[in-house]
């Protein structure tokens, strides 16, 4: 089996390789899919998959039918990023401000190719196996909304991965519990009163305020951080446009990270005292947004991190002596859940 499985990858390698490097030509951001998700839908048109109706309009989900009605997912995203692309390379985004700079691309190309090697190995599948192509997973949290609409019903494990630029060519990688972390993401407007630079006791400036919340923010982060690994991380600060006009407000905008609901919340409140605290302080207005659609870690289920690993191992022994850049379709598996998907 081994051997068929890498005669019919490598039989259809080129022609995932060129889907790859035009779903990266042609990206499409958020749950906007509509172009990757025809190139998929044609990419699996001669196969026997059984594609659905769409949920979405932008995903694409399709069942190849097993010797039994239990049901495995197989998930990969698909969208890009609101990135200007400079790479150079031959097949660079032809989008202004979007590219694939997350590897999505990539995700779907591998799982349209495991879609193909599995409808030429059908008649050896034990369970019914389900691949969904998943839109909006930067930002939109499609992944949820899809899971709401059904996509894994009667489903009893969902598996997917992630390219990882951080391990060697070759190296597969995952482990049991929380492996990628919950995320929230904020937006703080501090306002107060605009006047010249030079009469700055006509008015209230925002900036000030603006450098001690970050610095209240940085020290809350390492002392949460050394706690339990949680992230506070400044990543915006807007305000003026001239070097003599005191400005009307300012915004900072950041990130959250954390393994449980838990320390979500204690982080959200935390952050809620120290904008009002240092609000108080400087006289001026403060509003806080705080977007938790990505409260759920990346959960990994013992019994399915068993699987993947038997399984991996199954195909990629160690010790045969083979040179990593060999394995041109080793990835790192990222994560998987068993009986229920939790899907952000």
């Amino acid at each position: 089996m081994i051997c068929k499985v890498r005669e019919i990858t490598a039989d259809i390698l080129p022609s995932i390789i060129r889907l790859r490097h035009s779903i990266h030509s042609e990206p499409e951001i958020g749950l906007g899919t509509v172009g990757t998700r025809q190139k998929v839908a044609d990419a699996l048109r001669n196969t026997s998959l059984e594609a659905w109706p769409s949920l979405m309009g932008g995903d694409f989900i399709a069942e190849l039918k097993g010797r039994s009605k239990r049901v495995m997912c197989l998930r990969a995203d698909m969208d890009a990023l609101p990135i200007e692309e400079r790479t150079g390379v031959p097949y660079s985004s032809t989008i202004p401000g979007a590219m694939h700079a997350c590897g999505h691309d990539g995700h779907t190309a591998i799982l349209v190719g495991a879609a193909r090697v599995l409808n030429e190995l059908r008649e050896h599948l034990p369970v019914t196996v389900r691949f969904v192509f998943q839109p909006g997973e930067e930002v939109e949290c499609g992944g949820k909304t899809l899971v709401n609409l059904g996509c894994c019903d009667n489903a009893e494990a969902a598996f997917a991965l992630h390219g990882w630029p951080g391990l060697p060519t070759g190296q597969i990688s995952s482990r049991p519990g929380a492996l990628f972390a919950a995320a929230a993401q904020f937006s703080i407007r501090l306002t107060g009163k605009g006047c010249h630079g030079a009469t700055p006791e006509k008015g209230v400036n925002p900036i000030p305020a603006a450098a001690w919340v970050v610095h209240r923010l940085g020290e809350l982060h390492v002392a949460l951080n050394a706690l339990d690994g949680s992230v506070i991380s400044v990543c915006s600060i807007d305000s003026g446009r001239s070097s003599n006009i005191v400005p009307d407000e300012a915004v900072i905008r950041g990130t959250t990270r954390y393994l449980d609901d838990e320390a979500g919340m204690h982080i959200e409140r935390t952050i809620g005292e120290v904008v009002s605290e240092v609000a108080r302080k400087f006289m001026v207005k403060a509003e806080m947004e705080y977007d938790k659609r990505y409260r759920l870690p990346v959960m990994n289920s013992t019994k399915g991190l068993e699987y993947v690993s038997k399984t991996t191992k199954h195909f990629f022994p160690s010790g045969t002596g083979r040179k990593r850049q060999d394995r041109p379709w080793c990835v790192r598996i990222l994560h998987s859940t068993w009986r229920t998907a939790r899907v952000q």
